[in-house]
């Protein structure tokens, strides 16, 4: 009698091991393989491709393998601060009668000497979906970012480094009124 109570306990603790064992396995399937994309990605999110960005032609970066993101406490800066910045952008920004709303997102890279280039054009709506602005709009804002010349560089780990920049302008019926960061 005690052999078989011993037999069916052991049964019953082989059945538990099983289950259990195959719940692990399942769980670190999904967790690690279920819902990793097929194609692997070969750039960060930041990225940006010096194949299809604009205004790339003669612009250098000092490491291609090395450009530092736009959150680093040390990020580059405008050389006249975010007011000589906002003061220039204003001052020359011509609202033609747009009507447009939604944020125009212009990123780039400014490179270890302080020179911008690369630059990438995203058009959000106010909820933040891809939409698309009037050119002529885009353009007037893409030609003031572009002419910010006077970049201060990233310095970190003891040397001059490239970084990925953004300007971020919020626009409601066709007026400026946020320029971020």
């Amino acid at each position: 009698m005690r052999k078989k109570i011993l037999k069916i306990v052991l049964y019953v603790v082989l059945i538990f091991a099983i289950v259990l064992f195959g719940l692990y396995g399942y769980a670190y399937y999904v967790m690690n393989y279920k819902f990793v994309p097929e194609n692997k990605y070969t750039h960060s999110a930041e990225y940006i491709n010096p194949e299809t960005a604009l205004l790339n032609e003669g612009f250098e970066v000092c490491d291609e393998d090395f450009i530092i993101q736009y959150y680093n406490p040390q990020r580059a800066t405008y050389s006249k601060e975010k007011n000589g910045l906002r003061n220039f952008i204003l001052s020359n920004y011509k609202n033609n009668n747009f009507t447009d709303s939604g944020y125009l997102n212009i990123r780039f890279v400014i490179n270890c000497k302080g020179l911008a280039g690369r630059y990438v054009i995203h058009e959000n709506n106010l909820d933040l979906e891809p939409t698309s602005f009037n050119k002529d709009l885009v353009d007037q804002l893409f030609d003031l970012t572009t002419q910010l010349k006077e970049w201060n560089p990233n310095y970190t780990h003891d040397a001059f480094r490239d970084s990925y920049m953004y300007i971020s302008y919020r626009i409601e019926h066709g007026e400026i009124t946020e320029i971020l960061p």
